[in-house]
């Protein structure tokens, strides 16, 4: 009973935050824009999509632990292990508001699709190799004007909480762009959405965020991907021993 209540509870807030709450957010920042400039405006709706982040946790009655707070620095590439959907508010939410690249599906989601847009992410097919192509091409654009960026080198959620092999191709562009990579290492998102499940399960989260890595120490994109994913790894099973 106690799930089914928080799923309800849950779903209930984020789709009034989302959709309702994020309606006048967006209108308020286009009229702060008008106003004020667009610096202002984007403060504005960055520090409210910030706030939703954080929220989305409370809804749910968990809790979050965040280590390494002060690694955290502008205009890199946002590395993460991927467990669950609340990886992203996680991230916006103790990280910061930035542009992403989500699966096709949240392009149909009214709210989320709008926030995504607005923070100049990026929704793929991953079963279209064309698009992805034209997608790595936008995302180093993205790296080459100064923004960060979010991405879940994985590819796919993991399905039992452990960290699957990086894909290489992001890599080759931080070492293209000269961009700090920031590695993040995620554990107990799993287990708040659990898959085959209709129901929340609220519970404990912790995020370590590592020192920025620069791609010119290594020597090629495999090498600095290896060396990021047991970055990564390490990190999970570390914050494994805090949760459990």
């Amino acid at each position: 009973m106690k799930k089914l209540l928080v799923t309800i509870y849950f779903l209930i807030m984020a789709v009034l935050y989302v959709f309702v709450y994020g309606s006048i957010v967006l209108f308020a920042g286009f009229l702060i824009k008008i106003f004020a400039g667009e610096k202002v405006s984007r403060k504005f709706v960055n520090g409210q999509i910030k706030l939703f982040g954080k929220n989305s946790f409370r809804w749910m009655f968990s809790s979050v632990i965040v280590h390494g707070e002060e690694n955290i620095q502008p205009s890199c590439l946002v590395v993460a292990n991927h467990q669950s959907l609340m990886d992203i508010p996680l991230i916006l939410g103790y990280v910061g508001p930035m542009p992403m690249v989500a699966k096709k599906e949240l392009a149909k989601v009214p709210g989320v699709n709008w926030f995504v847009k607005y923070m100049g992410g990026y929704f793929l097919d991953r079963s279209n190799p064309a698009e992805g192509a034209h997608i790595l091409k936008e995302l180093i654009k993205t790296l080459s004007s100064g923004k960060s960026l979010l991405i879940f080198p994985e590819g796919t959620r993991s399905v039992d909480g452990s960290v699957g092999k990086f894909k290489t191709a992001i890599f080759k562009i931080a070492k293209k762009v000269h961009v700090k990579i920031l590695p993040i290492s995620i554990w107990g998102t799993i287990f708040l959405v659990p898959r085959r499940s209709l129901f929340l399960n609220p519970g404990r989260v912790a995020m370590l965020i590592h020192p920025p890595v620069n791609p010119e120490d290594f020597p090629n994109e495999e090498e600095l991907a290896r060396t990021i994913e047991e970055t990564v790894r390490a990190g999970v099973e570390k914050l494994k021993q805090e949760v459990i």
